[in-house]
């Protein structure tokens, strides 16, 4: 901006004052007065793009009006021009916003506040001097021009002659240093890109011995040894895993108390699948469409279908209109970087989407509810089984919501499901699917069944061993003691009877169970009922067996109850009775043709209160088909053709991997975000990782062996960079990036040499973490119970977390001053160092190699040294007393908790 127009900003900005307090608008008019269109470039155009141009601009044109150049204005639409240069008030745009009755004002009352008096004043004043707009201005681009609706095509790596180039990577970065005038900083030394790639592959530092090997090993290939070693480590898919279930909001169940009222109790099945598919380098479409769809794509596939999670996740008790807008919002932001949950209420205020879009995607999700199936060998749900979606609600219908208020569905039109049309490439089909027996009667699954028979003979087993033990200490105490009272032998006596008849009960219920696994396989073979009347009648036998059981256990509360509690205890022995009697009735009745035995549950259906109002409903049947509807959405969002998903995944990998993205507004691709720095590199990378087989490894490997990513992330030096480009949007040097909390606290752990590196399984309980040395991957992790530490160095948000924030906050310093956690690492770090670094020199230089990645100077040594001294001198102080001191001091250090 010239000085005179800077001026001219000045003096309007008090010109508003004067307006808003009362001022002259006479005098108001003088300041706005100019030979030129300045003040609608700065002042006019902002306002109407923001406030107006979503009805009026190229996005649609209500009544024929668009506003997005001063010439359009003029024009006008359907009733005339927008603006009347020879009666200001008259112009028909000052009337429509500056209307009284909220019903004719403009933006609609729906639309958000009307204009302020201020805003107002500025299109007045404008009119009032002319109307002035450049002569070239140009309309907005037709929005399905946008870059990120446009098909991805490999671009054209660009030739410089460079020997800094290692991949085409490089050649498009350095197409940027060419055109600006920059040069890449030198590449960092060896120590610092050991650790750079540990923590940024593993999420943990390199090891004395790692490092010691790698700096020993003088060949050229030295750093891809490391990148490809690092790569095949089972801890780059727990590394990665954790970025990934950021972007797909991993949450564990949460609730009030017990009550399950988020996610999914067993919810880490989708943890550990995403874990073990970055290990597997499984296509990233793949994963996607396991994410999506698993269910129709495989049935029967129980390791495949805990990809489902990433949908059972979005499970909520209460109400499904929420839980569908979540599963619409997450999965166009997650896959496909547009925020289509902006058109549930209306239409897109800046993307080409209406608002039939928005339920166009919630008719994919409509149909699919949540269940937990078996695992093998466990019949508890409580304590096991793998939350996964299935398609319940085939016809339930998806309706426009006006305004997005539930309470006023539009039932006039059922909405079908199918995706935007602006990033519509092919006609979409969906064709039902077919399941087999397996898919919707999950009792018929390998294993159900016999895990019911295993719990049973299991505990049978434990009850004849119990009475088989108390027989044999009762014939010994026999033996032996010869004073027995009368009581003693009475109360003896009773126990054997109950344990006899607890016995009794696991016997009976193992052939009951026996039974009813025999009857429900003759039941899938359509065999005559006689296995069924035979499983009839073992519940009635283990029902009389029970009744047997609790009545002897009233009786012998009858028998040992006081005075004041006989009258309770009697009513107790009578209510057995009665339900004895009526257990031993029913077991003697003939058995009608109507009445059933109870089935096994092969699946627990995940009750919702959205059905019907009140408790939670019962189970649907769950029905022998699905709808194919999540198929045909999930491979659309895979197919070669979208323009969207292949730039998304590079988009969100490479953020990770430099700390800032190619395109900034990660989660929006739309024309409310903002542009790629680097648009060719972004297409490039995106055709790469499709060519490759969606193979994410091979995405990791061309970042990481890149000059752009090895480069040092010093300033020293690059003055004249700094003067071209302070902002490093050229990269030219490599940015530091704030470790994550998993980072901060797992390399605690592993430079103590405390990390527990066991795999999988379910999350360490709140209570738990404090003494747990799991990798925090593995901490239960809701929107109600999120670790402290963790949390106080930016934990993954639940709800929303595509990208961490980076923050600094005294919490965090006081975190690694005072937690338990650091106090005790710092010892065994010490401790683990001393015993293989006695004098204090080596001790010094190892604990900066380890815990900041660097070899410390003179200077560095020789005040660590004095350090030392000095702590050692305090009464009652050891020297590794000192050197813990020392280690503590690093942990606060602040390349501690940043990867240069």
């Amino acid at each position: 901006m010239t000085i005179r127009h800077s001026l001219k900003s000045i003096l309007q900005g008090v010109c508003y004052v004067l307006i808003l307090s009362g001022g002259s608008s006479a005098f108001l008019g003088n300041c706005f007065a100019s030979d030129d269109s300045q003040f609608y470039t700065d002042e006019v155009k902002p306002l109407l793009r923001e406030r107006c141009y979503a009805c009026h601009g190229a996005l649609k044109q209500e009544a024929d009006l668009r506003l997005d150049t001063g010439d359009f204005i003029r024009r006008g639409g359907d009733s005339g021009s927008a603006i009347d240069l020879t009666s200001v008030e008259s112009s028909l745009i000052l009337d429509r916003i500056s209307d009284p009755d909220p019903a004719l004002r403009m933006p609609p009352e729906f639309e958000g506040e009307p204009l302020s008096a201020k805003q107002i004043e500025i299109i007045r004043q404008w009119i009032a001097n002319g109307a002035n707009a450049p002569a070239d201005e140009k309309p907005e681009d037709d929005p399905k021009d946008h870059w990120a609706f446009q098909p991805i095509v490999r671009p054209k790596t660009p030739v410089a002659n460079s020997d800094w180039i290692q991949n085409p990577i490089d050649a498009f970065v350095a197409a940027g240093h060419q055109k600006h005038g920059l040069t890449p900083q030198p590449k960092a030394d060896r120590l610092v890109l050991l650790r750079r790639l540990y923590l940024d592959l593993l999420g943990v530092p390199p090891t004395s011995a790692e490092i010691a090997a790698f700096e020993e090993d003088t060949s050229a290939e030295w750093y891809t040894k490391v990148v490809d070693q690092l790569l095949d480590d089972p801890r780059h898919g727990e590394r990665w895993g954790r970025h990934w279930m950021d972007i797909w909001r991993y949450s564990d169940w949460w609730g009030l108390n017990k009550q399950l009222r988020n996610s999914q109790k067993h919810i880490w099945h989708w943890r550990d699948w995403i874990v073990e598919s970055l290990n597997e380098d499984m296509p990233y479409d793949e994963m996607v469409r396991l994410m999506l769809a698993a269910d129709e794509l495989h049935p029967t596939d129980s390791d495949k279908l805990r990809a489902t999670g990433y949908l059972a996740r979005n499970f909520y008790l209460f109400n499904r209109a929420p839980w569908m807008e979540e599963t619409v919002e997450h999965v166009s932001k997650g896959f496909l970087g547009i925020t289509l949950n902006c058109a549930r209420c209306h239409d897109h205020k800046f993307d080409p989407f209406d608002q039939e879009d928005f339920y166009r995607m919630r008719a994919f999700f409509e149909p699919y509810l949540v269940r937990q199936d078996l695992v093998p060998g466990e019949t508890d749900f409580s304590r096991d089984g793998i939350p996964r979606v299935y398609d319940a609600l085939l016809d339930k219908p998806t309706y426009l919501y006006i305004r997005g208020d539930e309470r006023t569905p539009d039932k006039s039109t059922k909405i079908e499901p199918n995706v935007p049309t602006v990033l519509a490439f092919d006609e979409l089909i969906v064709e039902p699917v077919s399941l087999p027996p397996e898919a919707w009667q999950p009792e018929r699954r390998d294993g159900v069944l016999n895990s019911y028979i295993a719990d049973a003979t299991r505990q049978f087993e434990a009850a004849e061993e119990k009475l088989l033990k108390l027989r044999a200490t009762q014939e010994i105490s026999v033996t032996e003691e010869t004073n027995v009272s009368q009581a003693e032998s009475e109360s003896a006596k009773t126990e054997l009877e109950l344990c006899e008849l607890e016995f009794a009960v696991a016997k009976v219920a193992l052939e009951s169970v026996e039974r009813r696994v025999k009857a429900v396989k003759a039941s899938w073979d359509d065999a005559d009922s006689e296995s069924a009347h035979e499983a009839i009648r073992g519940e009635r036998q283990l029902a009389v067996a029970k009744a047997q059981l609790e009545l002897a256990k009233a009786q012998q509360k009858l028998t040992n109850a006081k005075d004041d509690q006989k009258s309770n205890a009697k009513k107790s022995v009578t209510a057995a009775e009665k339900v004895l009697a009526e257990a031993q009735t029913k077991l003697n009745k003939p058995i009608s043709e109507s009445e059933t035995f109870t089935p096994f549950s092969g699946a627990k259906w995940s009750a919702t209160r959205f059905l019907s109002s009140g408790k939670d409903d019962p189970p649907p049947s769950t029905p022998s088909t699905s709808t194919g509807r999540r198929t045909a959405l999930a491979n659309w969002i895979t197919d070669r053709r979208n323009p969207l998903t292949a730039r998304v995944a590079v988009n969100h990998i490479w953020t990770r991997h430099f700390g800032k993205p190619l395109v900034p507004t990660v989660f929006d691709f739309g024309r409310k975000g903002l542009p790629p720095t680097h648009p060719e590199l972004l297409d490039w990378l995106a055709v790469e990782l499709m060519e490759s087989g969606w193979s994410m490894k091979h995405i990791h490997r061309l970042i990481v062996t890149s000059s752009t990513y090895r480069m040092s992330s010093t300033k020293i030096g690059a003055e004249t960079n700094i003067e071209i480009d302070a902002e490093n949007r050229f990269l030219w040097r490599r940015i530091p990036i704030r470790l994550e909390s998993q980072a901060v606290r797992d390399s605690l752990l592993a430079l103590a040499g405390t990390l527990d590196l066991s795999m999988g399984g379910p999350p360490i309980p709140s209570a738990a973490q404090a003494k747990s040395n799991r990798r925090s991957l593995y901490f239960f992790h809701s929107n109600n119970e999120r670790n402290q530490f963790l949390t106080t160095f930016d934990e993954a948000l639940v709800k929303d977390c595509y990208r961490r924030e980076q923050s600094i906050i005294p919490q965090q310093a006081l975190a690694l001053t005072n937690s338990e956690l650091v106090l005790d690492a710092s010892k065994q770090i010490a401790t683990r160092l001393s015993n293989t670094h006695k004098a204090d020199e080596n001790f010094i230089r190892e604990a900066f190699r380890q815990l900041l990645g660097m070899n410390p100077n003179a200077e560095e040594i020789a005040a660590s040294q004095q350090a030392i001294s000095a702590w050692k001198s305090l009464e009652g102080k050891t020297n590794l007393d000192a050197r813990v001191n020392l280690i503590w001091v690093l942990v606060n250090h602040n390349d501690f908790v940043t990867l240069r």
